[in-house]
């Protein structure tokens, strides 16, 4: 179990770099290449010094000519290796982002929702940054150090066996520190993330009540919640800023003792007559290029390794698959969609629908009505896939949605919310959602909604920023650019969930009165306005309570009927 564990989170680490094997294969090329700058500069300083010390003016000059052509010549491959690196470090974020947006997108709206949506903006910000500074960056930059390391250790061995031995041991109490401190690092750097979550939650959290926040005067209030948070935060992070400090610290007090033991061995040895001054300077030169990489290597094992749960998030993002719709059929509603003892619950212990059966005819107009919380806007929503926890059978026309192709379903029947999305564009792309229509359709959209009586005071017309989340238009501006990109895409299927409660009664009652009048349009209504000369033009009313539906038939017989609806509407 724990082998396919490995495999499959070894996979996904190969998958990160997967798209730039070309890239990442020149990029190692050239890190082994600089790597290898060490040593030689090692040999260099060598040749230098037992030059001048035979005072061979003739080897000097040679050796001074190499050193610049080397220091040229290191100087081309270090800034391909830096450019190619940077390149493949964006290229692999890049890559990454779009496998979380991916992902997130991917999910179906009952996994949407279940996590609060400041995960997901903590996901492509924060966790991204993480994996970034504390696995990316110090993977590359280990490869190189462990690829120079290995240089210096042939080099070391060829000069003097017995001071890379000395190292050797300084190497060994070096590595069993990152082993130690690791697993602790995985623990606080999973603590950081989620609280980086829950910090990203609260900040939306409050941004996106800031009406509320200054009419009610709770900036000190929120503030207190803001600060203690941010307290939260703070410390977290400190404490896992305190074990990199610790494994640092030791490191580089380990490095220190090898380095400054390894000299005085070599110091000794010159003074025996054993080496010559050079290979002193190249052992001193030598013995950094050993430990540095060392040092290097044990100060961000922990870091890599302190990633891991964040990887496994990201992994999480990478492989979800949507299992409640997996049906390939393309649905289609020529005659009627058929609802058969419908029940469901958003969880097992509180039913919303139950044993709903319904036929919804194309080309009739039906009108949902009943209190607030008795399902009317869940089953709008059951109709269009947002769920597929549900009990019963829905059809479109012969063919049950559970075998439909999802995305489908939108090509058929479009819903307004009583809640519009604005997106941070013009009133056009609004309307549009990035799709090319004729310009009679949008004409026609937005004459039917209501669109052309606010336009006119608009200075750039359809071509105006409407602001984040239509902040520069009013609500029933809002609502009417919604109904106009419902009608623009020209379904045969529209779902109206209050989706004119917030524009004057008027106008609503004027565009519903003209989505009434479109023969070919098939019309669900759910709303609470009692308008008696609109609700006699409906084929059906359906009247709900408590997830049932109680009553059903036009507006005559059942308030002739003098009972459920009847009451309601005269309460």
């Amino acid at each position: 179990m724990e082998k396919n564990a490995s495999k499959k989170k070894a996979s996904y680490y190969l998958r990160i770099f997967h798209k730039n094997k070309l890239l990442l294969f020149f990029t190692m090329l050239f890190s082994i290449i600089a790597s290898g700058t060490g040593v030689t500069i090692a040999y260099l300083l060598k040749k230098i010094i037992d030059v001048t010390v035979e005072g061979d003016i003739d080897k000097f000059k040679i050796t001074l000519i190499y050193n610049i052509v080397f220091m040229s010549i290191f100087g081309l491959f270090y800034y391909t290796y830096s450019l190619l690196s940077k390149k493949l470090l964006k290229n692999v974020i890049r890559n990454m982002r779009k496998s979380v947006f991916t992902g997130i997108f991917r999910r179906n709206y009952q996994d949407f929702y279940e996590v609060n949506t400041a995960d997901y903006i903590s996901a492509l910000t924060n966790d991204i940054k993480m994996v970034e500074d504390n696995y990316l960056h110090p993977l590359l930059d280990i490869i190189q150090h462990m690829m120079s390391f290995i240089y210096t250790l042939v080099y070391l061995l060829i000069i003097s066996p017995m001071i890379t031995l000395i190292l050797f041991v300084g190497m060994v109490l070096m590595l069993l520190i990152p082993g130690a401190i690791g697993k602790m690092l995985q623990g606080k750097q999973e603590e950081v993330s989620n609280q980086n979550s829950i910090f990203t939650g609260k900040i939306k959290d409050l941004f996106s009540g800031f009406e509320v926040i200054k009419s009610f005067h709770l900036f000190g209030r929120m503030k207190e919640h803001f600060d203690n948070e941010n307290d939260v935060m703070a410390v977290k992070k400190y404490k896992a800023d305190k074990l990199f400090v610790l494994n640092e610290t030791a490191s580089q007090m380990l490095a220190l003792f090898s380095q400054v033991f390894t000299m005085f061995t070599a110091a000794y040895l010159v003074i025996q007559g054993q080496i010559t001054m050079g290979t002193l300077i190249a052992i001193i030169q030598l013995s950094g290029n050993f430990v540095v990489p060392l040092m290097y290597i044990m100060n961000n094992m922990p870091k890599i390794q302190s990633v891991a749960p964040i990887i496994k998030r990201m992994e999480q993002f990478d492989e979800y698959k949507d299992a409640s719709f997996v049906g390939k059929q393309e649905p289609k509603f020529e005659v009627s969609i058929k609802i058969s003892n419908l029940s469901f619950s958003y969880h097992e212990e509180q039913s919303v629908l139950e044993n709903i059966t319904l036929e919804i005819e194309k080309g009739k107009k039906y009108a949902i009505i009943g209190e607030s919380g008795c399902g009317k806007s869940t089953l709008a929503k059951l109709l269009m896939g947002y769920y597929s926890n549900y009990t019963g059978k829905i059809s479109y026309d012969q063919t049950n949605l559970m075998d439909c192709e999802l995305a489908k379903i939108s090509e058929l029947a479009s819903i307004i919310h009583q809640n519009v999305y604005m997106f941070d564009r013009t009133i056009r792309e609004n309307i549009c959602l990035f799709h090319d229509y004729s310009s009679e359709a949008i004409s026609n959209a937005v004459n039917s909604s209501g669109v052309d009586k606010f336009l006119s005071v608009m200075q750039e017309q359809m071509e105006t920023m409407v602001g984040e989340n239509g902040s520069n238009l009013s609500g029933g501006q809002r609502q009417r650019i919604a109904i106009a990109r419902a009608l623009v895409k020209g379904t045969p299927l529209l779902i109206l969930d209050e989706g004119t409660s917030a524009i004057d009664l008027q106008t609503s009652n004027d565009i519903e009165q003209n989505l009434l009048n479109k023969e070919e349009l098939t019309l669900i209504t759910i709303t609470h306005k009692l308008n008696e000369e609109l609700l006699e033009a409906y084929d059906q009313i359906i009247y709900m309570e408590k997830g049932r539906i109680v009553e059903r038939g036009n507006y005559k017989e059942l308030f002739s009927a003098k009972s459920g609806f009847y009451n309601f509407c005269v309460a």
